[in-house]
């Protein structure tokens, strides 16, 4: 989520930096971050085996999270999106209500070359083939401007139809 008002430069930065954590990554292209977020070869067997395939198909999902973030992949970055996902801003309580809302606010932010952001894993767990949740310490940082803003950016994920797709981000000023 973005810094408190008094923290931002710009009301468009503090959107930019709300909406970092959701936009921390995935792969080049849409069908590679379908792929990530998706069981790779042995991943779907059952039992404890197809627990262990999902939580590394979780990893993958969570790796093309933050890759397509770095690449700002918006094609890449939506594709893993649930329908239905949620983002929460903490700096205003804006909230955005499905992947139409947030890929729209992401082709803004994307487009813009002048931030990066750095993600840290500080708490990472998989629920079987149910649920994942990853929690980011991150920075979020305009070079031009000395902004350096340290956020940690929770992500929910559900696996749906076979692949893990976030349903739920927020971000908050925290640690680092």
């Amino acid at each position: 989520m973005p810094p408190p008002a008094s923290a931002r430069s710009t009301g468009r930065l503090g959107r930019t930096i709300a909406l970092l954590g959701l936009t921390a990554g995935l792969l080049a292209a849409a069908p590679a971050a379908v792929s990530a977020a998706t069981p790779g070869p042995g991943d779907t067997t059952t039992g404890d085996a197809a627990d262990r395939g999902c939580e590394r198909a979780f990893d993958r999902a969570v790796r093309a999270y933050v890759e397509t973030t770095e690449r700002r992949d918006l094609d890449g970055f939506a594709a893993l999106l649930h329908p239905e996902v949620t983002s929460v801003f903490a700096s205003d309580g804006e909230v955005l209500d499905g992947k139409r809302a947030t890929v729209d606010w992401l082709r803004g932010f994307f487009a813009d070359d002048s931030w990066t952001q750095s993600f840290s894993v500080a708490k990472q767990t998989v629920v079987g083939c149910r649920t994942g949740f990853v929690l980011f310490d991150s920075v979020y940082a305009v070079p031009a401007t000395g902004t350096r803003v340290p956020l940690l950016i929770g992500v929910s994920y559900t696996y749906q139809h076979g692949r893990w797709l976030v349903l739920q981000n927020q971000d908050s000023v925290g640690r680092v």
